[in-house]
């Protein structure tokens, strides 16, 4: 018989394999599938597969979620680059009563493109953009934009490729989206780049501004860490607090809040604290008033996870810690087991032990079985780290 270490390390084995397994399945069912169809229609076309399929229930429970991570990747992916097309006005193509598409469903013939990291349901979006770039050899205006939205200087300044008359056309366009006026403002002359950058004011210029707030927004690291090396410290804390509650609402691009969360707690940890606790209390709080509906308990329950997981360690201890612990309590008292589960993984030893002082006051006004197990998973959490 094996020892327990053993054991344990086969079942994690098994565990991983499988998780692999089925990573690479659900990719391999969309990348067959989706060609350049909307997503709607592929979930559609996914989800009479795996009700065809003749597999146990719980394969096909376990192939669902695979596949889910997956389309929820490539959903990001699209809302992502749909914010380079910006906000067109609805029209009808001339001539006739038929609307015309919106500029961002070019992005379905790029699926094509997407590039995955190993073993990971994330999208490589930086690859991904070069891979569209190659793709798009004849279409120099779309190479352009994912140029620019990726901050690949040595493409933008080949003047071979972009020469100036080719910027002017672009910029009749492109006009009026705050990426490209930026990019062709500084591309245009040496002086118009120093200009940009001159400014020592605490808000930027408001092109530099507009770009900035755009990386931090929509995800874009590589641009994001373009112009945060080109600013002042008190630049980058004005417009990374400005935009930082914005960033916890959508909790979606974990470059950027890692980037901006480990420098700015350096800077004003309490401003940044008190900004992230609306949005991490918020999504409590809406998790357990929904129990019942499945899709806001899911998106309210991610949101916690991905705050818990791309937060910095001095804001992730501030948040658990706030207000006397409010979060373990509240998950403990509303019977929110595998939140509060989440939130023991996170707590360090001596916030255990604080947690475990609130956890057994409620437990004397509460003696229930439920607060008993609940109780008792603080202690068993209290070993694992002793």
């Amino acid at each position: 018989m094996d020892c327990p270490s053993t054991s344990q390390s086969t079942d994690l084995y098994i565990a991983s394999l499988k998780s692999l397994a089925g990573r690479s399945i659900a990719i391999t069912l969309f990348q067959n599938n989706v060609r350049w169809r909307r997503l709607t229609d592929v979930v559609e076309t996914l989800k009479c597969w795996l009700k065809d399929i003749g597999v146990a229930a719980r394969l096909k429970k376990q192939l669902h979620d695979y596949i889910g991570e997956v389309i929820n990747e490539v959903q990001r992916w699209n809302e992502k680059h749909s914010a380079l097309f910006g906000d067109e006005k609805p029209c009808l193509i001339p001539g006739t009563k038929i609307q015309r598409a919106h500029r961002s469903e070019h992005l379905r013939t790029f699926y094509q493109c997407i590039a995955w990291k190993t073993n990971r349901y994330e999208i490589d979006d930086y690859k991904t953009a070069q891979n569209i770039i190659d793709e798009c050899s004849n279409w120099p205006q779309m190479q352009f934009q994912f140029a620019c939205a990726y901050a690949m200087i040595d493409m933008l300044k080949n003047t071979s490729r972009f020469d100036s008359i080719r910027l002017r056309a672009f910029s009749k366009k492109l006009s009026g989206h705050c990426l490209y006026d930026f990019w062709i403002t500084i591309l245009s002359d040496d002086v118009a780049w120093k200009k940009m950058f001159s400014s020592d004011a605490l808000s930027p210029k408001q092109k530099l501004s507009l770009a900035f707030q755009f990386s931090i927004l929509n995800g874009y690291f590589e641009l994001m860490s373009f112009i945060w090396e080109r600013v002042t410290m008190a630049q980058r804390e004005y417009i990374g607090i400005l935009q930082w509650s914005k960033i916890c609402f959508r909790a979606k691009h974990s470059a950027v809040v890692e980037f901006l969360c480990q420098r700015l707690c350096d800077v004003n940890p309490n401003a940044l604290a008190r900004i992230t606790w609306n949005s991490f209390y918020d999504a409590l709080h809406k998790s357990i008033e929904n129990e019942d509906n499945e899709g806001v308990r899911e998106v309210n329950t991610k949101k916690i996870e991905f705050l818990l997981e791309h937060c910095c360690p001095k804001l992730r201890d501030a948040l658990l810690s706030m207000s006397n612990y409010k979060v373990v309590t509240d998950a403990f008292a509303y019977n929110q087991s595998e939140t509060f589960a989440l939130f023991l993984d996170y707590l360090n030893k001596d916030q255990l032990q604080l947690a475990r002082e609130f956890v057994d006051r409620f437990y004397d006004r509460k003696k229930t079985e439920s607060a008993r197990n609940f109780r008792q998973m603080v202690i068993r959490r209290q070993h694992t780290i002793d």
